[in-house]
């Protein structure tokens, strides 16, 4: 019986480096098409996490009904692609509408597979996971939304969102194993410390600090381009962008986690083993990028 405990547990631990490698090498080819501006295949990678996100949420509340997934997968795709395309759709609150309509409508003709929360939650997952993923597009294009960006500072702005969703995770679990004394949400999340927060939260910002100065002088170096500017303000400026980042990210970590817990699931999917789904991967970035994204906007003002 142990010995097939631990060919288990060796088996998990094959299986989450497997996955942990996919990640690492499908976060590179993102962040390649990203820096050769190839919106297409950005577009299309971020209308599939999308959809793919949407069916982990719309089934973690129990929906049976192929229909449903259907409906709110296609929609949430559609969503991203038109951010990608750069479309603004008129009169997009007549097509939500008809959406929520047909959502209802559905509640009524197959009351017995789809409920209210069902539709509820399709109705939120394939609204607010599209507007997050397409965030990344629109920080990718970041000159065509806001005044004095170039697309360098689009990259930059990429890489900060996934920077601070990633790493405020992993460090607040490396610092949290060792020095973690207090929980910061036993009955959500046990395992998260305040000891691990602020440990994420501190090194996360180091780092950036770190990542800005490397990306100024590779742009200096490949573009001959002064990244921000040449004024130095910008160490100072990223130290509480990203404080308020990782706080974020944490905060989406653990409303994903709510979810969960409500339904009881471990897990969004096993799509990746050892790591969960889509949504296990990108809940903090749901949170993240809408944020970086609204802090950008304000800046510009």
């Amino acid at each position: 019986m142990k010995q097939k405990t631990k060919e288990k547990k060796k088996l998990f631990k094959g299986e989450r480096t497997a996955s942990t490698i996919i990640i690492i090498i499908g976060l590179i080819g993102f962040l390649i098409a990203v820096a050769f501006d190839a919106v297409p295949v950005i577009t299309l990678i971020l209308a599939a996490l999308s959809s793919m996100a949407t069916y982990e949420v719309v089934r973690a509340v129990g929906n049976q009904s192929k229909i449903l997934y259907i409906l709110s997968c296609t929609f949430s795709a559609v969503s991203v692609f038109f951010a990608g395309l750069n479309l603004e759709l008129e009169g997009s609150g007549v097509f939500i509408s008809f959406y929520v309509i047909v959502l209802m409508s559905l509640t009524v003709i197959m009351n017995k597979k789809i409920t209210f929360i069902h539709a509820a939650t399709a109705f939120f997952a394939s609204l607010v996971l599209p507007y997050a993923f397409s965030g990344f597009v629109r920080l990718n294009n970041i000159e065509d939304w806001f005044a004095g960006y170039t697309h360098q500072e689009g990259i930059y702005f990429v890489g900060l969102g996934f920077a601070c969703s990633w790493l405020t995770d992993s460090f607040a679990y490396l610092v949290g194993r060792k020095f973690g004394k207090h929980k910061m949400a036993p009955v959500i999340s046990p395992k998260k410390s305040v000891e691990g927060a602020i440990g994420g939260v501190v090194i996360t910002a180091a780092f950036n600090v770190l990542i800005l100065y490397l990306f100024t002088v590779g742009c200096k170096n490949l573009y001959d381009y002064s990244l921000f500017g040449d004024s130095a303000m910008k160490y100072l400026y990223i130290i509480p962008i990203s404080v308020v980042l990782s706080l974020v990210s944490m905060m989406g970590d653990l409303a994903a986690s709510v979810l969960k817990r409500n339904f009881g699931i471990k897990d969004y999917s096993q799509l990746l083993p050892g790591h969960g789904g889509i949504m296990d991967r990108f809940d903090s970035c749901v949170f993240v990028i809408p944020t970086l994204y609204g802090i950008i906007r304000l800046i510009s003002l």
